[in-house]
């Protein structure tokens, strides 16, 4: 796969998560506003509210024109939101473009994606995983992302623990430590791909290679059940050095806007 595949790949797998939680969501709603859409959980948590490029830009008139969109209907709607696109898509003198909207950049993640999970470097946590397959399961995915977050756990639980988000098929895995979930990551087969998200770990119990052992047996899980290898996801700066290790490559670097 080329270079632009890939960048390609990156923005469709972002946006189709984006998708996915929006039309999963309660009141949730998905509109295409031709090259931008809008997938709107209508959540107070703003990273459930997005607006995604579903192509490039050939220039920042055509991004402003996109946007002016966006900006106008969540204005409407009185929602926090966010806008996420890779720098290429976005184009020269985007930020300026942005800032003239009324949106900052809030920070960024990584794309990246790997055909295969290389070998672990170093022996797994000897600790107990569980698949994800009951409430319980979902409650422990829910919870850790909100600490990891720093959002309420309830805005959390209303997406993570819903029947709808887990109607087609999911492979989540969570660590346990005396009982309790201290490591979470959630796979989800999207269009040949292996997506990964929901990684959370608690403060508590990070760089031990929990998250490394949770993402390693959600894919072996999805992997089984699916037959693909290929996997895709969009790193934090924290995250970075450890996605490097299991094989991944980066593709492209994402930016957050938000209204300022």
């Amino acid at each position: 796969m080329s270079n632009h595949e890939e960048l390609d790949e990156s923005h469709e797998q972002y946006n189709a998560a984006c998708l996915r939680y929006a039309r999963c969501s309660r009141a949730g709603e998905v509109i295409d506003l031709g090259g931008l859409c809008i997938a709107n959980s209508r959540h107070p948590w703003a990273m459930l509210n997005a607006a995604v490029l579903t192509a490039p830009v050939s220039s920042q008139a055509e991004l402003a024109a996109r946007v002016a969109g966006a900006v106008a209907y969540f204005r409407r709607e009185n929602q926090p939101w966010f806008l996420a696109a890779g720098e290429t898509w976005l184009g020269e003198g985007a930020q300026a473009t942005l800032l003239g909207l009324g949106l900052g950049k809030t920070g960024s993640m990584i794309g990246m994606v790997t055909e295969q999970v290389a070998p672990p470097a170093r022996p797994l946590p000897d600790v107990e995983t569980r698949c994800i397959d009951d409430e319980a399961g979902r409650r422990g995915l829910s919870d850790l992302n909100a600490v990891a977050y720093s959002v309420a756990l309830d805005w959390v639980r209303d997406l993570a623990m819903g029947e709808a988000l887990w109607q087609d098929p999911l492979y989540g895995c969570n660590a346990y430590v005396d009982g309790q979930p201290v490591s979470t990551a959630l796979v989800l087969p999207q269009n040949g791909v292996l997506y990964v998200g929901w990684v959370a770990t608690a403060v508590a119990y990070r760089r031990r290679g929990l998250a490394d052992l949770v993402m390693r047996r959600a894919l072996e899980h999805a992997t089984r059940e699916t037959g693909i290898t290929r996997t895709a996801l969009h790193a934090s700066a924290d995250g970075y050095p450890g996605y490097l290790k299991m094989g991944y490559r980066p593709v492209e670097e994402f930016v957050l806007y938000a209204p300022v």
